[in-house]
């Protein structure tokens, strides 16, 4: 496999989407920042490199219709499967092309446009140096000025007491010929048969001991976990060492796609950050940060040309974001989870707030006006709202038809037993996280209509005995009809009176 420059490639990645990538989203979070920001709601360019099967370009490219989508991977397989699911949901505004970083990087200025967004996640601490050298030199040549990067990467301190662990699989699976996956449950079992045995590293490093722990060896995470523990040139990275590689194309940090990870108050004990506060050094201050928490995963956002306007045109840009309800008012809460601990939002702040937003789409501003709430800790607020996936940034409105295309194709491989767990809301121009039967009732929905629950839980039952699903209760799997009916209508009253309604301010219906 030396054409993979060792990175796993004789099996394919597992499809993923990963709402952070969304073109509206990363304007908001250099927003949170006072940083100017491209418009999602004007024609833009987006690129994702390592873009795997292509379910998030594709999603993201069936939401946004007038933006124009490229994406590049170099395996093969995957891009000929990205290219199947634009194509069956006539996708014409996503293209795509298999090549290594290497030639991507060399191409000539005419291969492919300028970039108002490029993304990659999951990819630059996972390939060599050499690559990485070649990724940033691409980044480059081809992102705008005032243009945005998003890239995610396993993150030291927090992978220190597991690269042990990481370097035994990799071992073992040196020794052990095979398919990836194969080495890799093999691999793990050896792992257990150590511990078991008494090996003093796990004894020692409990976190380690933790992860061997939630390794299931099932078919979908073996295939995650050789992608993840494999590669020969997998490492993680220090923040310094990722803004130092970035500065070569004239990147500057922007700030996290953990929304959350913005406010100090909400994720450091307050004595350090005291001691955070002190340091006058960016690069330095948000490496403390991966100290005090430990942390084991970065989403950074980075900026071709920061340019940070004057106080009164950071505040415009921010008042006038529009937010749009994912919930409906029942199933909002002011409860969310941080490095501290489980926090709950002031009632005073969140409740008036929350009553406004799930009338429907509405600015940070109006916001202000109706809650009376102070403009910082409401700004807040939304930020944890929209991190814990209660609101988000409204899109451009545009065509709807593309995405319910996608989302009918996706209803259909999802009974073909395809998993992917996320359909794409034309209003927001991002992808929304549903369950199997949401996915179904949508699909029926738009299909057959249907106003009551039970006529939704037999058209969802019809298309789930077909393919020989069943549903799950406790744990336990329904046997016959009357079990899987009962159980469906349940969640088909929920559905209907709770996120019928939400769909539909989204565009799904």
């Amino acid at each position: 496999m030396d054409w993979s420059g060792g990175y796993v490639a004789d099996i394919g990645y597992i499809s993923g989407f990963y709402r952070e990538l969304g073109p509206g989203y990363l304007s908001f979070v250099a927003r949170l920042q006072g940083e100017p920001a491209p418009d999602p709601a004007q024609p833009f360019s987006y690129l994702e490199l390592g873009c795997g099967q292509g379910l998030g370009t594709n999603l993201l490219a069936a939401a946004n219709p007038h933006g124009r989508f490229v994406g590049i991977d170099l395996l093969p397989a995957h891009i000929a499967n990205a290219r199947d699911l634009a194509a069956a949901a006539q996708l014409p505004n996503v293209t795509y092309h298999e090549a290594d970083f290497f030639t991507a990087a060399e191409w000539p200025e005419t291969a492919l446009p300028s970039f108002d967004y490029i993304v990659l996640h999951g990819i630059y601490a996972w390939i060599s140096p050499a690559n990485r050298r070649a990724l940033v030199r691409l980044i480059g040549r081809w992102l705008k000025p005032g243009g945005l990067v998003y890239i995610s990467y396993n993150a030291m301190p927090g992978w220190a007491s597991l690269i042990p662990l990481q370097r035994l699989l990799r071992e073992h699976a040196a020794r052990n010929p095979g398919r990836s996956d194969r080495q890799i449950q093999a691999g793990l079992a050896f792992s257990e048969r150590l511990r078991e045995a008494g090996l003093g590293y796990f004894d020692e490093h409990p976190a380690a001991a933790s992860k061997l722990d939630g390794m299931e060896p099932d078919t979908r995470s073996t295939t995650y976990l050789a992608h993840e523990y494999l590669n020969s040139a997998a490492e993680p990275l220090f923040f310094s060492d990722v803004a130092g590689d970035l500065s070569a194309a004239k990147l500057e940090f922007v700030g996290s796609a953990d929304l959350i990870d913005h406010y100090d108050v909400l994720t450091l004990p307050e004595s350090l950050r005291a001691v955070v506060a002190e340091e006058s050094d960016p690069t330095f201050r948000e490496l403390l940060r991966d100290y005090g928490v430990n942390r084991v995963f970065r989403r950074d956002v980075f900026v071709k040309g920061s340019r940070p306007g004057t106080a009164v045109q950071q505040d415009a840009a921010l008042l006038d974001t529009r937010v749009v309800p994912l919930r409906s008012r029942s199933r909002m809460s002011a409860r969310f989870t941080t490095h501290l601990g489980e926090l709950t939002g002031q009632e005073r702040i969140y409740r008036p707030l929350m009553d406004v937003l799930a009338r429907g789409p509405v600015s940070i501003a109006e916001l202000i006006d109706a809650t009376g709430v102070e403009a910082s800790q409401l700004v807040q607020a939304c930020a944890v709202l929209t991190a814990t996936e209660q609101i988000h940034p409204q899109g451009a409105l545009a065509d709807p038809e593309p995405a319910r295309r996608l989302a009918d194709v996706l209803a259909e491989r999802l009974l073909a037993d395809e998993p992917h767990g996320h359909l794409p809301a034309p209003a927001i121009g991002n992808g929304i996280a549903l369950g199997d039967v949401e996915i179904c009732a949508l699909a029926v929905l738009r299909a057959e209509g249907g106003t009551t629950a039970d006529s939704l839980a037999r058209a969802i039952w019809r298309r789930f005995r077909a393919c020989g699903r069943r549903m799950l209760r406790d744990g336990e799997l329904l046997e016959g009809d009357r079990a899987n009916l009962r159980e469906l209508r349940h969640r088909a009253r929920g559905i209907l009176r709770d996120q019928v309604p939400v769909w539909q301010g989204l565009g799904l219906l």
